[in-house]
């Protein structure tokens, strides 16, 4: 962030209870079953943060926004896409306000900031007009060092905006290619670390794909890292609303540097199930959600696994939530009640009613693991492996409670198992099914089979 304001303690309030008129996110934990075999065994813990929605955040935008655009111009952005995406950011600047701060850079084999990061009054939003004005396509693409760029701007930019008073901002690089890196770092995990060191620092990453012939894993693990979006537009024409849409998600976000933290008994270990950054460090395990826009809900998984111990002894484990909320400038937390795990024996641990809204999530994001693994081997050109990883998919979602959502992965899964080209995944297929994982790990899953597949 741009500083650490001093840390509040906060109550978690229900959905949409407006307590003492701050965002507040509700913020729950529980088990699958609170019980553990005595001779060692694993449960199931749900995390769920739930963000207000709009209309019940007050409807202000007080929080400033800087925002770096990062465009592609190498040659294969020529045929229109390249113009439709100057003419999206143009609409997309032409709704921050006077507080607000924007930055454009733009790559192929060379970098140019054509609009170093200033205010967005009416007159800085001219300078951008007649910068986007001047942007022709030519060149390879040169990602890393356009997304560096874009980031620095952010990143050295004073917090107070010229005017004297510190506020925490929300900081956000929207990086867009339509092909592969091919200049500079091109390595995804390279690119991913870094992307992870931005959001520790406060600048979150989206990533936007156009066409046919980008790298979805790349730009996914970008934003996943990055604490932003991953977005997939099929057909340039698509661009404006897209940013429109980015900078609304930036205008509602009530949360920075949202972080769960899950303390562990002795002896307990945790892993994360869920498409989130998570640090192991002793005996606590530390989530990164990143920025959180009205009317997010995020549902975190974890495996924890105990060793033998006592019949009947209870296991204590903690969880809370931190985040900086923009409109007050105060940094918040606040513990989440969580009923210990107790030691049982083998016959009490069958006859354990289960939460079904646990079995549900974690059945979700179990699948969901899998057929991200799936589409990576899938772009490896293991194909046989991924298919095997999308029916173990299926699988998973077919024991689990048949709700909607289990339903409509369980149709997805199975789609993505049952192709049998050999030759891999169509592109379009895999992209959109790359996004709709990024869609998920969030909430926004579209109900759509049909879209996700391409039929």
């Amino acid at each position: 962030m741009s500083h650490d304001p001093q840390s509040v303690p906060t109550p978690n309030p229900a959905p949409g209870s407006g307590a003492t008129g701050q965002y507040a996110p509700h913020v729950e934990a529980r088990w699958e079953r609170p019980v553990v075999a005595a001779d060692g065994g694993e449960a199931t813990l749900l995390v769920r943060v739930v963000a207000p929605a709009s209309d019940e955040t007050g409807g202000d935008r007080a929080a400033p926004l800087d925002v770096a655009f990062v465009l592609d111009r190498s040659g294969s952005m020529t045929g229109g896409k390249l113009e439709l995406a100057k003419e999206g950011v143009d609409l997309a600047a032409a709704r921050l306000r006077d507080a607000d701060r924007v930055a454009l850079v733009v790559y192929d084999n060379a970098v140019d900031t054509v609009h170093p990061l200033a205010a967005a009054t009416p007159r800085g939003k001219a300078a951008l007009r007649l910068a986007l004005h001047g942007i022709d396509p030519g060149g390879s693409t040169f990602l890393s060092g356009g997304w560096v760029a874009g980031c620095q701007q952010l990143a050295e930019a004073p917090a107070d905006s010229g005017n004297g008073k510190s506020a925490t901002r929300i900081r956000r690089a929207i990086l867009l290619t339509d092909g592969l890196a091919n200049v500079g770092i091109v390595d995804p995990g390279e690119l991913s670390r870094h992307a992870g060191e931005l959001r520790q620092r406060g600048i979150a990453t989206t990533t936007v794909g156009v066409g046919a012939d980008f790298d979805e894993g790349l730009l996914s693990a970008m934003a996943e890292a990055g604490g932003g979006n991953f977005q997939y537009v099929a057909d340039p024409s698509e661009l404006r609303a897209f940013f429109a849409t980015e900078l609304q998600e930036l205008f509602s976000v009530g949360a920075t540097g949202f972080t769960v933290s899950l303390a562990l008994p002795a002896g307990a270990t945790a892993e994360l199930i869920s498409a989130f950054p998570a640090e192991t460090s002793g005996n606590r395990v530390e989530v990164a959600i990143g920025d959180l826009p009205a009317g997010d809900t995020i549902e975190l998984v974890f495996t924890v696994k105990t060793e033998p111990g006592d019949r009947n002894q209870e296991l204590p484990f903690a969880v809370s939530a931190c985040w900086t909320d923009p409109r007050a400038d105060a940094r918040r937390k606040t513990a989440v009640a969580l009923e210990p795990v107790r030691r049982v024996s083998a016959e009490e641990l069958a006859g354990a009613a289960r939460d079904e809204l646990v079995a549900e999530q974690a059945a979700l994001q179990r699948a969901a693991a899998e057929r991200r693994a799936g589409l990576e081997l899938d772009r490896a050109g293991r194909v046989a492996e991924s298919r095997a990883r999308m029916a173990h998919a299926r699988s998973l979602l077919s024991a689990a409670p048949m709700t909607d959502a289990v339903a409509y992965d369980l149709k997805v899964s199975a789609l993505l198992a049952d192709d049998v080209n050999p030759a891999g995944y169509d592109p379009h297929v895999r992209k959109s099914a790359q996004f709709g994982e990024s869609q998920r790990r969030r909430g926004r899953a579209e109900r759509r089979v049909e879209d996700t597949h391409g039929s």
